[in-house]
């Protein structure tokens, strides 16, 4: 009986461990590719006194080419935001080259302090960055 029961709540919190994140869609909608959509996991990864790191993920309507020259149709992203700066920076990016995540990621670009990406989602209308980044310092 110990056994089942130990089984059973192993599998409880591998289940749980294994959920997706809780997707906020902040613009566009998360199953038409026409569109720009960027949605926001709003469980912080890790938290500090300057900021959090988040998950984000990101959409684009059109093909584009990210600042290393990446081809991509979509990303997603873990997200330093600095509160106290009120700006954010992409730590982490993998690329796909289809919409809305889908298919296999072609590449992965990390980042550090000494080579910052800014959050900026340039081209979008109406530009989302400063309410994303209120948002996740509130």
């Amino acid at each position: 009986m110990k056994t089942a029961l130990f089984l059973l709540c192993l599998w409880c919190t591998q289940a749980w461990a294994q959920q997706p994140p809780n997707w906020f869609t902040v613009l566009g909608d998360r199953v038409d590719p026409s569109l720009n959509t960027i949605e926001v996991d709003p469980a912080p990864l890790e938290t500090s006194d300057a900021g959090r790191v988040m998950s984000i993920r990101v959409s684009r309507s059109t093909q584009r080419t990210s600042w290393d020259g990446v081809p991509y149709r979509s990303y997603t992203a873990r997200v330093l935001f600095n509160c106290t700066e009120g700006k954010a920076y992409y730590l982490a990016l993998t690329f796909y080259n289809q919409p809305l995540w889908t298919g296999v990621s072609h590449k992965t670009s990390t980042y550090t302090r000494d080579n910052p990406r800014p959050m900026l989602f340039l081209d979008v209308e109406p530009n989302p960055t400063q309410r994303i980044i209120k948002a996740a310092c509130i």
